[in-house]
């Protein structure tokens, strides 16, 4: 009887032994695997059909979810989990929250915008992850002050290179979660949100072709002067942003005439961004993609001008 019950100790214990290293061997893998899909994930920027993209991307979302399930650490899949969402929320579910909105169908677009929300909150959660394992104290400062939370971050990220990213996406995937949050109350974050941005200012200026100031623009340009916003201000930053990436990053320019034209009324500046975007040439793999997104929505904002402007 004993010896049974010790053949059968030492099967499972190899048995065991056996899936600590399939696991282990998993986890390499993925590891490995991750960076190859960082660098994919760059290639399909220059991707030239909106609609496959569209159609590919929610299986590449599970996939990338299964992969992130066995290495739930590894910091380079975790940001490219997050910003697989972002792009497959704002390029395709967005839109499609857009389209329902203009055709009258609002069930549909509440519908489309949960959706995105969901999307935006997840890949903020994902980012966070990264950020706690780097730094346990700030997820706590994310709900102080914003003066707080600048101090923690000038002191303990200050790595050009490797804080200046999830920082990045930390911004930009909350600042999307709040925009389309069923709770209003949540547009208190911004403050802090604007924080993190203007930290990865001072990193790097120019990482993801200037998405700080783009988003610092577009803060100056959503909010009245008396709760920080600035819109003459927020031009500056637009027209900075598009020097430094020449013009050819259209959701920049998307931006700048949604926010800053629109709370400037400048009729004359939003028609000029859309006919730009609009009727602008390819401007190579680094934008083929998101520009198309772009054009998208120029072309239904052009036919909004006169809901948006009241004075030609």
């Amino acid at each position: 009887m004993f010896s049974n019950v010790r053949r059968a100790l030492l099967v499972l214990g190899s048995l065991a032994a056996s899936f600590c290293s399939m696991g282990c061997l998993d986890r390499m893998a993925v590891d490995t695997t991750a960076g190859i899909l960082a660098e994919a994930g760059n290639t399909t920027r220059g991707f030239f059909d909106w609609e496959a993209a569209g159609y590919a991307a929610p299986s590449g979302l599970m996939q990338l979810e299964g992969l992130h399930f066995v290495s739930p650490d590894n910091e380079l899949l975790t940001l490219t989990l997050a910003k697989a969402y972002m792009a497959y929320a704002y390029g395709w579910v967005m839109d499609a929250r857009d389209i329902a909105d203009a055709n009258g169908d609002f069930d549909l677009a509440a519908h489309h915008q949960q959706r995105a929300f969901l999307m935006y909150s997840r890949a903020r959660d994902l980012v966070l992850r990264v950020i706690k394992n780097r730094d346990e104290k700030l997820p706590e400062l994310l709900g102080k002050d914003p003066q707080t939370l600048s101090a923690h971050l000038k002191k303990h990220w200050t790595d050009r290179e490797d804080d200046a990213p999830p920082l990045f996406w930390l911004m930009m995937a909350w600042s999307s979660a709040v925009n389309n949050s069923p709770d209003m109350d949540s547009v208190v974050d911004m403050p802090l949100i604007r924080a993190v941005a203007a930290r990865v200012a001072e990193l790097d200026v120019g990482f993801e072709d200037a998405g700080a100031l783009v988003f610092l623009g577009g803060f100056q340009c959503s909010f009245p002067v008396g709760l920080g916003g600035n819109p003459k201000e927020g031009k500056a930053y637009f027209e900075r942003a598009l020097a430094m990436t020449q013009r050819r990053n259209h959701i920049v320019l998307i931006s700048y005439a949604t926010m800053c034209a629109v709370a400037n009324q400048d009729r004359a500046l939003y028609v000029s961004l859309l006919h730009e975007i609009i009727e602008a040439p390819d401007q190579g793999n680094s934008y083929r993609l998101s520009n198309k997104v772009a054009k998208r929505r120029a072309v239904r904002a052009l036919t909004k001008v006169d809901e948006l402007f009241y004075d030609e």
